[in-house]
């Protein structure tokens, strides 16, 4: 289980970053996996955890990893 490195995210990733979206406050960014985003007068805040190259026990990771944070 692992992380997709900097160099990844900058060939498959951040070449789709970029529209401008008036209602996004604050974007995730490396290293950073929250983001803020305006949703009628209300303001959601979420996270974003992936877990990369694990099939098996998925929802005990998940429950884990977010747990971690």
């Amino acid at each position: 289980m692992s992380k997709f490195s900097l160099d990844v995210l900058k060939r498959c990733v951040n070449s789709f970053v970029g529209a401008h979206c008036t209602d996004m406050i604050l974007g995730s960014a490396f290293s950073e996996d929250e983001a803020l985003t305006r949703v009628r007068s209300d303001i959601l805040v979420s996270h974003v955890n992936p877990i990369v190259g694990e099939i098996g026990n998925i929802g005990w990771l998940a429950a884990r990893k977010s747990g971690g944070n």
